[in-house]
């Protein structure tokens, strides 16, 4: 019991034996039983069930920070090159969007309109749709007439709002890289210390003016994305132990109600979701785990969507039997969307960067 209570479960990034890749195709499920329930029901979630599915769903949004955080860090600080840092974040995120984007503008938003094409296309709502979600401008933009039968008919794409502020996070470390201030373990632990002061002031002291729902809700990521970082940053100093988050755990349920509880609650789940990411599964289920393709991306992004087809299709349904649609179909568009968009992408990446390499050399050479 000794051993296991303390022993450290960090492991190592670069061996990739890790879970993460299954962890974050869980949390997309997650979001997509919670979407589930909000299709049909609308907002704000009323009853014991709903509102406690609503929390779980906050756990997994702010696991994806925080594994975000973690990873992006491990890279950055590996690293120095930010030439590759952009093409690897530009990469990760704009193909599957853009594909997204354009599906939902030129194929399911004609499809499940009320309007008459002509109407359709000639509203100003339609025309900027694309370079709303594309550009973050605003995600939750919707088409007309799409989706009436839903209360939440106005959002084509509900899951996009978090992608604002993933890019953020990832601006921001990538301005901290060209400065030299993300190279060591220090620096990153005094970014995380002076981004959790900023949560800390705007969740005690509110925030009113321009941007205001956006930096509210900068101060609840861009926290849990730096205790990521702080995770990696300060392994060789602190033991990830199931000991240790337990303690956490403990931590956090007692300041729950007090404006430090929300960074208690973080710092808990970073430990156990690393934990559990590090946690070795045995035989043939583990080899699968650690090396499931990655669909989480395609799953969160289609998922919404799906949700929303369907009910148009069968507004009766109950939020068990969408969930039950939803999940086969979002696991389906998430693989599609990995084969046909994700993985040429990235290896278009690779050549581009093939490429790019030899060119600096000669560069430097002539330097």
């Amino acid at each position: 019991m000794r051993h296991f209570l303390f022993r450290d479960g960090h492991g190592r990034l670069d061996e990739k034996a890790n879970n993460f890749t299954a962890m974050r195709i869980l949390f997309a499920l997650i979001v997509l039983y919670g979407h589930a329930l909000m299709i049909p029901l609308g907002l704000p979630y009323v009853g014991v069930w709903a509102t406690s599915v609503d929390f779980i769903v906050q756990c997994a949004l702010d696991g994806f920070f925080i594994l975000s955080g973690y990873m992006i860090t491990a890279s950055a600080m590996k690293s120095r090159d930010i030439a590759r840092y952009v093409g690897a974040r530009f990469f990760r995120i704009f193909p599957g969007l853009i594909a997204t984007v354009l599906l939902l503008w030129l194929v399911v938003g004609p499809l499940f309109t009320s309007l008459p094409a002509g109407e359709y296309w000639s509203q100003s709502q339609t025309l900027l749709f694309p370079l709303k979600l594309i550009s973050q401008v605003d995600p939750m933009a919707g088409l007309p007439g799409v989706f009436e039968a839903s209360p939440m008919g106005e959002n084509m794409n509900g899951p996009l709002w978090t992608i604002r502020y993933e890019l953020m996070a990832y601006l921001g470390v990538g301005v901290l890289m060209v400065f030299g201030l993300y190279r060591k373990n220090a620096q990153v632990l005094v970014w995380t210390a002076l981004t959790l002061v900023f949560g800390m002031l705007v969740e005690t002291f509110g925030y009113r003016g321009i941007g205001e729902e956006t930096i509210g809700t900068l101060a609840r990521f861009a926290p849990a994305f730096m205790i990521g970082a702080a995770f990696h940053a300060g392994r060789k100093f602190l033991r990830l132990t199931p000991a240790f988050a337990g303690l956490a755990i403990l931590a956090a349920l007692v300041t729950q109600h007090l404006p430090i509880g929300w960074m208690m609650l973080d710092i808990a789940l970073a430990a156990s979701y690393l934990l559990l990411g590090y946690a070795r599964i045995p035989g043939q289920t583990g080899e699968r785990v650690r090396n499931v393709e990655d669909v989480s991306y395609g799953i969160y992004i289609l998922h919404w969507p799906i949700g929303m087809m369907a009910f148009a299709l069968l507004p009766g349904l109950s939020t068990t039997m969408l969930a039950l649609v939803m999940l086969p179909l979002a696991v389906l568009a998430g693989w599609g969307l990995r084969v046909i968009v994700e993985k040429p992408a990235l290896a278009l990446r690779a050549r581009l960067s093939r490429r790019a390499a030899p060119a600096t050399a000669a560069e430097t050479a002539a330097a």
